[in-house]
Formats: C-alpha cells, structure tokens, sequence
C-alpha cells in the first residue's frame, strides 16, 4: 500500500505540469520538438565544462548575474582569453530554460558574405529549424518568434550593425528571451549594451590548467616545477597561450622546451605598467592624440587601466613589436623602433630614420657609442636605455650599477626631436653641449655620474617630468620651465650645492629628501605653485639661503624648517596664502634676514623674539587680505598725527646723501610685558625730496639701551602717488604684534 500511494503522488505531480497541447499541431513535429527538449535536458554538456575548464564556473555565475539584469549582453576581453568558450559554456548551461535556442559561430564571416537580410535568415531558421525561409526583414520575425522564449548567442561579431539590429528589435522575441554577443568593446560601448569582460587566469588557475597537460606526460619533479613557472610567467594568465604552450612543451625534452622559451622571450618585454596622465602627456608631444588612442586600445581590450596605470599583456606587446618587424623583414634599419640590442648595434653604425630605441642592457657586458652612433638620428623622439632588474615601468629600484654603456670623449647628441630620455648609469660628466632639450617632456637620468646637467642655458619650455638620481651633481637650475610639473617623489641629490627651481609655475609639490644633504646652501623655490614643503625639508642641514617668494599657493612651513641651524636668508614675501609661521621659530638663531612684504601674516608666534640680535633686516608692507593695516597705512596731510608722543622735527644727512633722525623715548621699566603690542613710526616725506622718484626706500631701527639689544631693522618700498599733480604726503606706521 505504502508503494501505491509514492505512486498516487507521483503521478498527481505529473499530472499539474503543464505540457504541450497537441490539438491542430503537426505530430512528427511536435515529436521531434520533444525529444529535442529531453535531449538537451539529459546529455547537456555543461557538467563536461565545468569539470576540464579550469575556473569557467565562477565566469559562468558572473554572466548569469548580468543576464539577470538585462535581455541582451556583450562578452568582451583580449584575443585568446576565451569569449567563446565562455558564451559557449553559457548557453550550454541555460539553453534548456528556453523553447527555441540557436548558437551562432563566426557571425562576422558570415555577415560579410551574406548581408544582414541573409544573416537574420539563418538566424530565424534554426530557432524554428525550417531551412525553406521566404523572410522579409523585422515583421518575419515578429511574425513567428514573438511570444516564443528564444535564446540567441552570436559569436565574434564585428559589424555595429549586427548590434543595432539586435538592440532594436529586442521586443520581437518572447517575453523572457536573452541574446548573448561575442565582440569588442568598443561596439558594445557605441550601442549602450552592458557587457562582462572576461578576466585573465589568476596564478592558481593557470597551474591548474598546467597541471592537466602535466599529467600526460612523466617529468622529473623540478624540471616539471621550472616549466610550469616559466610558462605561467610568459603566458601571464591568458588561457590560449597556456594551452598552446601546455599542449606543446610538456612533450619536450629539456633541452628543446629551454630552448623554445628561451625563443620566446628572445624579444625582451618592457614592463608597460605606466601612469595614464603621464603617457599622455608624452605622446600628445610627440604630436599623436592620446584621449582618442588610448580610448581606442581601451575599447578594443589591448589595454587595461588599474589604478590610472596602463596595462599591457606581454604576448600583446610581442603582437605589436611584430607587427614593426614584418614590415621591413630583416631590416631594422627600416624599423620605426628598436628593443633588441642586437638589432639596435647593427643600426647605431647605419643611416637610420629611428624615432625610438628601449635599450635593454641586462644581458650585456658594456657598449661603446660614438657620435657617429646617433649623428643620424634626425628624428628619434624616443629613447630609453636601461637595465631589467634596476627598472620596473619608470621607477628604479635597486642601488646604483656599474654603467654598462661607454661613449667617446666628444660624444655628441644631435636630436632636436628628442621627447623622452631615460637613461640608467649614464657615464659621462655631463650631456654633449650640442644636446637640445627644447622639446623635451621628461628627462630620467637615475644613477648617473653627472656633475652638470649641461653647460650653459638650455631651453626647457616642454619638460613636465624629471627623475634625478645624481649624487655628484653640484649645481642645478630649471629656470622658469613653465611646463614642469612632477619632480621625483624623493630626492638624495648629496653632492648638490644649488638649486634653482623659480619660475616653474606648475610645479606643486617638493620632493621628499632621503637622507641628509648636506651640500646644500641655497634653494630657489620663488614663483613656484607649492602649497607646502615636506616636513623632511629639515634635512638640509646646511640651507643658508630659501626663497619662496610670490609662491601664492603656499599654506604653512613645516617645523622642520626650524631645524635649518645654518639658514641665514628666508623669503616669504607676496604668499599671499601664508598666515602664520612655525611655533618654534625661534630656533633659527643663526637667521639674518627676513622679508615677508605682501604676505598676510596674522602675527608671529612668541618664540620670535628668541631670534635676538641676530636676525638684522625685516621687510614688511602691505594689507592683510581685506582687514585692518597691520604694518603700513597712508595717511594725507602734512604733519605727525597728534597721538605720536614723541616727535622729532631735526633731520640730518649722512655722507651719501640720505636722511635720518633719531628719536629718543624714556619708557617705564615693566614696558616689555604681555600688554605690549609694539612699536609704530610715522614719517613725513616733503614732496622736493621724492619728486624725482617713482619710490621711496624707508628703514627704521629700533635700539634698546638698557639690554644692550636692538630690534630688526626693517626696510619698506613706499610708492608715490600722483592725481591731478597733487602729491600725497605718506606716513609708515610699523606694529607688529609682539
């Protein structure tokens, strides 16, 4: 009995599931429809898939997710990477779902023969398997598949076409229907369809998929290590390579599998993992449009972006470096760009129209150049020579290297074109005094044996980028390079005595200093767009000199500045952002002179009386953005406002000519205490003595007898004003907050 009623059951269940009415329908047809359907159900492949393709369950889960969102998506990614596979796993795996489903390969081939009226044919007569089509456009589709469930996955289309077709006549199928595409990016981006872009193999995934060919093969445990590691590092997690590699090599002798990676890799790879805005900039002065390039590359999955860093796969590169190479076969004089140093020897002794060379010299014991090696290159824009294991993209890694690469004692540089220059252990003193930097927008000399950059001045209107690792270099200006944005984030410049850095005025940020330079006195920072010094800046221990005049974006020093126990000269005038100095100010014992004319100071912290006798000349003028005068008020009239207590009306004249006078004021004992605010001066200029000047030059001093002190001398620029040919008597009033 207990077994009649698992019947009952059973059978009331299949009696509620609803099923194909067979009333006015063709029966061999809905036979054949049938058996199609349970067919599809019990020997689907997708359980094959999901135990040979190594991580293909996790990509499927992604695209169903996607799919859950909208009715139609795109599959994108680089050559090789398995879109295909991918669509096919997919289709595999949901296909039951619908009533009609079709799996269409190579629709570009096909749409190229046979147009889209002849695509959109074959495409209706697999979904209602009738190869005797008379279709006319849309309305044939509608017609039969408009409350049908279907299922379309289209292969490797190339033509917008295609797209816009599909994407205009979505609500031609049943409700419920979905339409995969394989294609590029790019098109799926013009037509607004969203899209999965498959991702590469991570590390365990490609051993993974290693593994299996491993198998079949009986390899000694470490040379089976070596292989696997090595092909893992070349293919870099693109699924074609690791099977063509896998598939091939694993059969192979040592000996042979060596050499054929060793083929391979014969070709060195430059690591493209570069700043976007940096590239760009680069290549928008080698007169090419990036936006649009790169967004091309982008499209088209040749490319990737992380982090604003461009990404290029290895076997891409290689594809592109081919690419130069086929067009002159065994010709590299010919070739627009140079990466093998055999090559690049071979060319340096010929007439050559280069326009870039990457050097690599990792494998190479030295090389000799001469000028006659780049007298011939009129148009190289690009060069770059360098060691594998020192540099990783533009950044240098490891300690300075014996430099490899030699030139003769008058080695000279011809290039006027030359945009980009690195060059790693550069051995000479100097760059030739022929070598044109005019339109250069980076300049990286790591680990160089320069002294002096070059004799002279040298234009360097372009340059944007600089990259300096000369621990011998003495001196340094980059006068006015009013394009110069980045230096390197850190500098060790030990040797370096002077640098002048003013008038570069998109350069907003001081490097770090590593280390202790010692060497240097003086720093020009004047006109520069910095906001802040980094607080290492006290590492210069021997700073005499640091000028930051007219730097309007500047917000606060740092207290390392008060570390600098030799600067003697600090200019801060017309920061007309800079409100405040460091508390500890006070510690700049050995400090001399200080201008601060034009800046809005609030006040000065109380350790700035500290500084004593020692510092000699303070120059103040101008308003604090929009409050009250702090140190300088023009008054018309002719006389001392009546407030001044103490007023002298004897001037005397020194031997050159100017005019001074002194007056002497008897104050209380306790007058130095927190009430005092400081001290104001007034003086009357009569117009007979200035009308021949454009402006007057006024110095106070202040001297205190009963501590043997004396107060800064302080120095001010007066302009003279004349309306109507009245001229305005002046006044200065001086009072700072002490």
């Amino acid at each position: 009995m207990e077994r009649v009623k698992i019947w009952r059951k059973a059978l009331t269940q299949v009696a509620n599931i609803a099923g194909e009415d067979s009333q006015n329908r063709h029966e061999p047809t809905l036979i054949k429809k049938i058996i199609a359907e349970i067919s599809n159900k019990v020997f689907s492949r997708y359980s094959s898939y999901g135990n040979k393709l190594v991580g293909i369950n996790s990509r499927i889960q992604e695209v169903e997710s996607l799919l859950c969102t909208v009715g139609i998506i795109g599959i994108c990614g680089i050559h090789g990477i398995g879109k295909t596979t991918l669509a096919d796993a997919v289709y595999e795996k949901i296909s039951h779902q619908f009533e009609c489903s079709v799996f269409l390969e190579n629709v570009g081939e096909d749409f190229r023969k046979q147009g889209l009226i002849g695509l959109q044919k074959k495409l209706i007569s697999l979904l209602v398997d009738d190869g005797n089509l008379n279709i006319k456009g849309c309305t044939s589709i509608e017609g039969r598949l408009c409350w049908t469930k279907v299922l379309i996955v289209l292969d490797n289309v190339k033509d917008g076409a295609i797209l816009e077709f599909l994407t205009a006549n979505q609500d031609s199928f049943g409700p419920g229907s979905q339409i995969i595409v394989t294609t590029e990016k790019d098109l799926l981006i013009s037509h607004s369809v969203k899209y999965y872009e498959v991702r590469l193999l991570n590390k365990d995934e490609a051993m993974e998929v290693l593994r299996h060919y491993l198998s079949k093969h009986k390899l000694p445990q470490d040379d089976s290590m070596e292989l696997s590691v090595r092909i893992r590092n070349y293919a870099q997690g693109l699924p074609l390579a690791h099977k063509v590699l896998g598939s091939s090599l694993f059969r192979m002798e040592k000996l042979e599998w060596r050499s054929h990676l060793d083929k391979l890799k014969s070709c060195p790879h430059l690591e493209i993992n570069q700043d976007k805005d940096h590239v760009m900039e680069i290549l928008e002065a080698c007169g090419f449009f990036p936006v649009c390039g790169i967004r091309t590359l982008l499209d088209k999955s040749l490319i990737t972006i992380s982090n604003n860093k461009l990404e290029m796969h290895d076997l891409i590169q290689e594809m592109g470096m081919e690419v130069v190479r086929q067009k002159y076969p065994g010709e590299p004089r010919k070739w627009s760009r140079l990466w093998s140093p055999m090559d690049a020897f071979g060319v340096l002794k010929k007439e050559t129209g280069i326009e870039g060379i990457f050097l690599n010299l990792s494998n190479l014991r030295e090389i000799n150049f001469t000028s006659g090696s780049f007298a011939r290159m009129k148009n190289l824009r690009l060069l770059k020579v360098y060691t594998s294991q020192s540099c990783r993209g533009s950044e240098c890694t490891l300690e300075k290297e014996e430099c490899k690469a030699h030139f003769s004692r008058h080695f000279k540089f011809h290039s006027d074109d030359l945009r980009y220059l690195f060059w790693h252990g550069y051995s000479l003193k100097s760059l030739p005094c022929e070598f044109n930097p005019e339109n250069l927008v980076e300049l990286n000399i790591p680990y160089s044996h320069i002294k002096q950059l070059w004799k002279g001045e040298k234009s360097l209107e372009k340059l944007k980028f600089m990259e300096l690792n000369l621990k011998k270099l003495i001196f340094l200006s980059l006068k006015d390079c009013i394009n110069l944005r980045d230096l390197p984030i850190r500098i060790e410049l030990e040797s370096l005595q002077i640098l002048f850095l003013f008038g570069c005025s998109k350069l907003r940020k001081f490097p770090e200093i590593t280390g202790y330079m010692k060497c240097l006195s003086e720093l020009f920072l004047d006109g520069t767009a910095i906001e802040e010094l980094p607080l290492s800046i006290g590492y210069a221990t021997r700073l005499v000199l640091l000028d930051l005049t007219n730097c309007k974006e500047l917000k606060g020093l740092p207290g390392g500045i008060c570390n600098l126990a030799s600067l003697e000269t600090l200019l801060l005038s017309d920061c007309s952002k800079l409100e405040s100095l460091p508390q500890n100010f006070g510690k700049l014992n050995r400090l001399r002179k200080l201008h601060v004319a034009w800046t809005p100071l609030r006040g000065f912290p109380n350790s700035f009386f500290d500084l004593g006798s020692s510092l000699q000349e303070v120059s103040f003028a101008g308003l604090d953005r929009g409050r009250h005068p702090v140190f300088r008020t023009l008054i018309p009239g002719s006389g001392v406002p009546e407030w001044f207590n103490h007023q002298k009306d004897i001037v005397f004249e020194d031997t050159s000519g100017c005019h001074y006078s002194k007056v002497y004021i008897d104050a209380s004992p306790n007058w130095n205490n927190s009430n005092f605010l400081g001290f104001a001066l007034c003086v009357v200029l009569g117009l007979k003595d200035v009308i021949h000047h454009g402006m007057f030059y006024l110095t106070c001093s202040i001297v205190v007898e009963q501590c043997s002190c004396s107060l800064p001398m302080m120095h001010d620029f007066i302009p003279l004003n004349f309306e109507d040919g009245l001229f305005e008597s002046l006044s200065c009033k001086i009072a700072p907050q002490l």
